[in-house]
């Protein structure tokens, strides 16, 4: 697969490479961003949930550009989950976890911030729903935090998203795929300090 490599950050000389055809470099950016903003906060012991300071990471959480980890595999993977304008997680995903998000309106949509939009909504279940307890279980996960908690995943280190406009382009659906997978029950999110 043809890639054409973007230099992201000056500061980090930290490269990744853009899929060809994929989505726009900027939305896999906001990808990447989100992510690694939400991580960051989480290892530091500066995340609050609804209140609740989650406790600092023993070790922290890998940033997502640290390993170049916008895998094209993956993308190709979540862009086939996307094309199918169906808002419904994909069948036999090996390895994968996955998030979806989509956004209807009266008028014409574009892929324009999908990328910080999708995200922050995944985020803000913590927020919405709280955040009782580094290991995830069952309660924990059927109280809504499931998406947030596959962002936050330790384990988790490769992401890939795919984008589709729908319904005359009125509907976007937008699909987010990480490896290894996460939101294991009885696992820890992350081992806390």
């Amino acid at each position: 697969m043809l890639r054409l490599c973007i230099a992201l950050s000056a500061l980090t000389a930290v490269a990744w490479c853009q899929c060809t055809p994929g989505i726009p470099s900027t939305e896999a950016k906001a990808f990447l961003d989100a992510h690694n903003k939400l991580r960051n906060s989480i290892s530091s012991g500066n995340y609050v949930a609804k209140g609740r300071r989650m406790p600092a990471a023993k070790t922290p959480i890998p940033n997502m550009v640290r390993f170049q980890t916008w895998d094209c595999n993956i993308e190709k993977s979540a862009q086939k989950v996307a094309d199918t304008c169906v808002f419904a997680h994909s069948q036999n995903r090996q390895n994968l976890g996955e998030n979806l998000y989509t956004m209807w309106s009266s008028n014409k949509v574009s892929f324009t911030g999908m990328g910080t939009k999708a995200s922050n909504s995944w985020e803000n279940e913590f927020q919405q729903f709280g955040w009782n307890d580094v290991k995830l279980t069952r309660a924990g996960f059927s109280s809504g935090i499931g998406h947030a908690t596959q962002m936050a995943w330790a384990k988790s280190t490769k992401l890939g998203c795919g984008m589709k406009l729908c319904d005359g382009d009125k509907k976007v659906l937008v699909v987010c795929q990480y490896k290894d997978a996460g939101n294991y029950m009885d696992q820890n999110i992350y081992d806390p300090r």
